[in-house]
């Protein structure tokens, strides 16, 4: 049985699925207050890793041009994250896609002829991106829009063809194997306990982030090579959105607060401007990793590409 709570700004529906190898495992789906029935247009929001929904500001903005807004929280994420779970962990990418399934059912039994969007920012990116070459309800989408997609991983190009090896050797004998020290700086620079301006749960997104199983890097680089292996997705348009400059993960510098800090940008440029036939860059000078958290200039910048893209005539 589904459970549905109501907030000022949202509805959460939180929907549970069979138990897994984690025990008892649900996805909570956000739908925001200011939808309306009229709207031809919504979008699905998907976060990336240790992290969940809260940016209502892109919510309302989204709102207040006329396009519905869904967010939802994989499970073991964020609000789906039960007590006695791995955060975060998966064995495939495709463990999200009944997460997704229910979300777009959810959305088109609202209105059967909405034209309907994915959005994604990095791990999330990289997952709509995954699930638009492969998912169930794939053909029911008219557009993916990527903030700062999780293509491929932010190492030295001699390190890459290691990283399956390597995690291969690490769960072969603990499934549940991890980095635990991955580097705060990023949520550092967001959460305004620190050097920030945001004041996200730090139950969900805990300034120095949740450990990276190995099982989950095996995961994310099985859905990164089967993406750049298939056929392109043809005609369906993309924005593809990222930083114009690649910082440093592990210290502060004079670009910590206008560079993107955990990926490689190029590495985005490379792979996604390839990703289909109507793949449209927009690259933001001064931009972060997650584009709508920028400074106001910055990501207000973002919001109105996010919505003038998909304000397109089809």
């Amino acid at each position: 049985m589904d459970l549905h709570l109501t907030y000022k700004k949202y509805v959460t529906h939180q929907h549970p699925f069979p138990n897994d190898y984690d025990g008892r495992v649900v996805t909570t789906l956000i739908e925001s207050r200011g939808n309306k029935p009229e709207f031809s247009k919504t979008v699905l929001y998907i976060h990336g890793f240790n992290d969940y929904f809260f940016q209502t500001h892109m919510m309302e903005y989204i709102n207040a041009n006329s396009i519905n807004f869904f967010a939802i929280d994989l499970r073991k994420y964020g609000r789906s994250l039960l007590e006695g779970q791995h955060p975060n962990y998966c064995e495939s990418m495709r463990e999200y896609f009944p997460d997704i399934d229910y979300a777009v059912n959810f959305i088109f039994g609202q209105n059967k002829d909405v034209q309907f969007y994915l959005m994604g920012h990095s791990t999330g990116g990289l997952l709509a991106t995954y699930y638009a070459k492969y998912g169930l309800l794939r053909n029911r989408l008219q557009g993916l829009l990527l903030n700062s997609p999780f293509l491929d991983f932010n190492v030295p190009f001699y390190v890459k063809p290691f990283i399956e090896t390597v995690a291969k050797y690490k769960t072969s004998s603990n499934v549940f194997a991890s980095i635990d020290s991955l580097p705060s700086l990023y949520g550092e620079s967001l959460h305004k306990g620190c050097l920030g301006e945001w004041d996200f749960d730090l139950r969900y997104k805990p300034i120095t982030p949740f450990p990276a199983f190995f099982s989950w890097i095996l995961a994310v680089r099985q859905a990164q090579t089967l993406i750049k292996e298939a056929p392109n997705l043809g005609s369906l348009p993309i924005l593809l959105m990222r930083s114009s400059l690649t910082g440093d993960s592990f210290k502060k510098t004079a670009v910590t607060f206008e560079s993107d800090i955990v990926l490689n940008v190029q590495d985005m440029n490379r792979i996604g401007s390839k990703l289909s036939d109507r793949v449209e860059e927009a690259i933001f000078e001064g931009g972060v990793h997650d584009l709508v958290l920028s400074k106001k200039s910055i990501r207000t910048k973002v919001l109105e590409t996010i919505v003038h893209f998909m304000q397109k005539e089809l």
